[in-house]
């Protein structure tokens, strides 16, 4: 049987640590946009003996679009506000990002992508009852595959 995976059923994580050890927070409160756009890379030609253009995707720029309603709180919004005040650039700026499928979770453990983002902020208090960013996450690093375990909040890379 067929079903409708749902929005809530791919998840996202951050790491909100800031020593060694990765601490992964779930992407969720406050945020109202996190859609990822893959931005292909295209090379289009068109040879004297043919009547139309041919396109091959020869690459990805990545990039995640995000809106936060800052939540004092909650360490994914602390982390995005901590960047864009304080105009962090370089590797200050750039944070680690887990999509998890939860849809195919299995023994408490899903499959999951990590990829290493650049935060390029675009506006602060855009709207007028909560204090909102919005933004982009820049693709720095290809992904790495791996496995997520949903009860401590961890990922580990595929062999």
């Amino acid at each position: 049987m067929n079903g409708l995976v749902l929005r809530a059923d791919q998840a996202a994580y951050m790491n909100t640590g800031t020593g060694t050890t990765a601490t992964y927070s779930r992407i969720g409160e406050g945020f109202t946009t996190f859609a990822e756009s893959k931005n292909p890379k295209e090379y289009t030609r068109q040879y004297i003996h043919m009547t139309q253009e041919q396109t091959d995707v020869i690459g990805y720029s990545p990039s995640i679009g995000y809106s936060c309603d800052v939540y004092d709180n909650d360490p994914c919004c602390t982390k995005i506000v901590t960047i864009t005040d304080n105009e962090l650039v370089g590797e200050d700026a750039q944070i680690d990002v887990v999509i998890v499928d939860l849809y195919k979770e299995d023994n408490g453990t899903a499959p999951a992508r990590k990829r290493t983002y650049s935060v390029v902020p675009d506006s602060v208090a855009d709207g007028t009852e909560a204090l909102v960013y919005t933004g982009n996450l820049r693709a720095v690093t290809a992904f790495v595959e791996g496995t997520f375990t949903i009860a401590t909040s961890t990922f580990a890379p595929n062999p």
